[in-house]
């Protein structure tokens, strides 16, 4: 089941945000409803504590049968890793997360660690906006792009060992990445897909849209 999220992060001239007809659901968490409404899109779901959206998108949305789950404001979780949750519990084995990137850097990183509560369960996790997809990997990953393509990678354990790519400009074959030396930065797609195995640790895997 393949299942997107919006949060209320950058979502540019909202170009990025195509084919949402291969979702089989979509949740809003909090004001990532301001950006459905913008889209014409209906969320089957608005969770999160709805701190940030107003009053009347949110009523607006109820009034046309959408489920709304309202949290309290005080509590340890984010209105995204919420969301993630509530995906998850629907069935969700693809996610994305529209959004999920912005200027609020404690977010963006927060989202960044909910890729690995995600991995962790089995569950595809992808954080995206304009200029950005994000995804954590500790197997291999196939992406599918275009040639010129930018594409980072980056560890999120200490050591990440074993790494090999295919359709890479700079390839890499059985290398180790290290915490503190960013060695995978700015790679390039020779053709319309890439492959990334790694055999240790767990690698952040970033497709980048430079324009």
């Amino acid at each position: 089941m393949k299942i997107l999220i919006l949060t209320n992060g950058e979502y540019g001239d909202y170009a990025f945000c195509e084919n949402t007809e291969v979702y089989d659901c979509i949740v809003c968490a909090d004001n990532g409803l301001k950006h459905a409404k913008r889209l014409q899109l209906k969320p089957d779901y608005i969770v999160g504590d709805l701190d940030s959206c107003s009053k009347e998108d949110w009523l607006y949305y109820k009034e046309q049968g959408v489920h709304v789950d309202v949290y309290p404001s005080q509590k340890n979780e984010t209105d995204t890793e919420i969301a993630v949750e509530k995906a998850i519990a629907l069935g969700g084995t693809e996610i994305d997360i529209w959004g999920g990137l912005g200027s609020r850097f404690d977010h963006t990183l927060a989202n960044v660690h909910l890729l690995l509560g995600a991995l962790r369960r089995g569950v595809k996790l992808r954080l995206c906006n304009p200029q950005n997809t994000v995804q954590l990997m500790d197997k291999k990953l196939r992406i599918q792009g275009k040639k010129g393509d930018i594409l980072s990678l980056l560890p999120l354990t200490p050591l990440v060992r074993g790494v090999y790519t295919t359709n890479l400009a700079y390839a890499v074959c059985g290398g180790s990445f290290e915490i503190g030396k960013p060695y995978g930065v700015s790679n390039v797609f020779l053709e319309e897909w890439v492959e990334v195995s790694i055999e240790e640790g767990l690698l952040l895997v970033i497709q980048v849209r430079d324009e």
